[in-house]
């Protein structure tokens, strides 16, 4: 984390506040979001990682049977048994892994399934000395299994350390037990490629935190554009564009369509100032966010003070009812105000087939708005469907 002047770079980032976004970082490293993240790239790997032994075990019995084959330096287990254990730990566990990905269960379970599947597989890669031919080397299958067992999943501080420590473990028993003459060199390099393995882990486990961080900002920036992109500054309800996009989620629905336009609303701005006619409209937008707007009902902004109102899964009379509750409400919210504020409402009901009924329809409310607006504003006027 370098430093410069008042803010600080964190994690590829510069901000004013780094101590709150330090803290933002690790709390989504301890998120829910982020053991998702690491239970869906484990389940994706674990499944590599099966996959590529259980081929090493299809391989070596395939080997095995050719003429090529040579006696094992190890006979104390048969080399047939080495690569069986290999299909039998894998072939299942694959198997479940796939599963766990159709039918995706709590995160941290698994990952522990996951982590449970590569400790089996790093203490099997000892036993694949005894697999080993006259004139062959001794750790070429460990190496494989080992490399993609480090390499692939994402681990736990300390996970992937015993994993290489269960590997390091089990070969070095089998060395002293079997009292196997290894020369100095394989040993050394053995060595190496530990250490090696011990570090692609760490570096592995570094890079998908922090491209799991970025991932989510980009998320969390993506998803904050789109909500903007769709919602009106001043009022916070939906606007033309959102409505455009909506058009498809009414069609072969039974709607109710309403046209709102405040009552005077230029005069106001013009005597007040247009802060004054903000107000309104803010105090206006609020209300609909928290009393009105729902899954079946939604707000928007369709011009400078008018409001378009959609309505799905509601009864007609209640559609207009609650058109009249709103009317007084509007009033009331706004009774403070230097002048009495009042609304002219025109509404349609009905079921639209698509698109361009749904368009008619508010043009029919629009045609009603306009009535009310010539009997005399402050009215609710409109036709329920017959």
């Amino acid at each position: 984390m370098k430093e410069k002047g008042n803010k600080k770079s964190v994690h590829g980032l510069s901000w004013q506040f780094a101590d709150e976004k330090e803290a933002v970082y690790a709390d989504y490293l301890a998120s829910e979001a982020f053991a998702r993240e690491v239970a869906s790239n484990n389940l994706t790997m674990g499944i590599a990682v099966s996959s590529l032994i259980a081929v090493i075990g299809f391989l070596g019995i395939f080997d095995l049977n050719s003429d090529y084959a040579n006696i094992s330096v190890l006979p104390v287990i048969a080399s047939e048994w080495v690569y069986l254990f290999l299909l039998l730990a894998n072939l299942p566990n694959l198997f479940l892994l796939l599963w766990l990905q159709k039918h995706p269960q709590a995160a941290e379970l698994e990952i522990r399934i996951c982590f449970a599947n590569l400790a089996v597989n790093a203490i099997l890669s000892g036993f694949t000395l005894y697999s080993t031919q006259e004139g062959s080397s001794y750790f070429f299958e460990l190496v494989l299994m080992m490399m993609v067992i480090c390499v692939f999943p994402y681990y736990k501080a300390g996970h992937g350390l015993s994993l290489v420590a269960l590997s390091l473990l089990m070969i070095s028993a089998i060395i002293l037990v079997n009292h196997v003459q290894v020369a100095w060199q394989d040993t050394y390099d053995l060595f190496l490629f530990y250490v090696i393995g011990q570090a692609c882990i760490v570096l592995r486990r570094c890079w998908f935190r922090q491209s799991s961080w970025y991932n989510y900002i980009l998320h969390q920036a993506n998803g904050t554009l789109f909500v903007s992109s769709r919602t009106d500054e001043l009022t916070g309800l939906y606007n033309r564009l959102a409505l455009r996009e909506d058009f498809p989620n009414y069609s072969k629905q039974e709607v109710g369509v309403a046209m709102i336009d405040l009552d005077d609303f230029k005069r106001f701005n013009d005597n007040y100032g247009h802060a004054y006619g903000d107000l309104v409209l803010t105090r206006l937008g609020r209300y609909l966010q928290k009393d009105w707007m729902n899954e079946h009902l939604r707000c928007y902004r369709y011009g400078g003070d008018e409001i378009l109102i959609i309505a799905s899964g509601l009864e007609d009379s209640d559609f207009v009812k609650k058109l009249q509750i709103f009317q007084a409400e509007y009033a009331k919210l706004n009774q403070q105000l230097e002048e009495p504020a009042t609304l002219s409402i025109g509404y349609a009901t009905g079921a639209v087939a698509n698109e361009e009924e749904l368009r008619k329809m508010i043009q029919l409310a629009d045609n009603y708005l306009y009535q009310a607006k010539r009997q005399g504003k402050n009215q609710v006027v409109g036709a329920e469907k017959k």
